[in-house]
């Protein structure tokens, strides 16, 4: 793999609760205590982001969603975008939901990323991330159910 190069990964992950994260699991402070308040887990979101150890976003809708993981965006339209910075440490970062997120944040024991999502990684080489999270729009009936992309995720490095 190039410095800063990698192939297009698709994972797809469940959301019970309309809110994804990109978490780096080796540096993301994830308890909060066991009887946390929503303002406090969302404090630590916050206060995280801004370490860039995650990057978290409402879908809008709960369910499954299929997450292509790219180098640059494709030409479909997206019907919301941000961007963010996230580092990468140990040379990957993790696809999770607020359930994990809520999990690790409540018990001291439950680490991220959760075990039942373990699969879900995104191998990249260390460096700091420029992220585009972009939800896509799918008015074109062309596009084949297999290849339905809910989100994409573009990476790029800051070498």
């Amino acid at each position: 793999m190039a410095m800063g190069k990698f192939d297009k990964t698709v994972l797809s992950i469940s959301d019970d609760t309309g809110l994804l994260a990109l978490v780096n699991a080796e540096r993301y402070i994830s308890f909060v205590c066991s009887d946390w308040s929503l303002e406090q887990l969302q404090q630590r979101f916050t206060e995280q982001a801004e370490a860039k150890t995650i990057l978290i976003w409402r879908t809008g809708g709960e369910g499954f969603h299929k997450v292509a993981i790219l180098p640059e965006s494709t030409k479909r339209d997206a019907t919301k975008q941000f961007s963010g910075e996230i580092e990468v440490t140990s040379g990957c970062l993790h696809l999770t939901n607020y359930e994990d997120l809520s999990m690790a944040a409540q018990f001291e024991d439950e680490t991220l990323p959760a075990a039942h999502n373990s699969d879900l990684l995104i191998s990249l080489p260390n460096a700091l991330y420029n992220v585009t999270v972009r939800q896509l729009n799918y008015r074109d009936d062309a596009i084949e159910e297999e290849e339905k992309i809910d989100f994409e995720i573009c990476l790029t490095a800051q070498f």
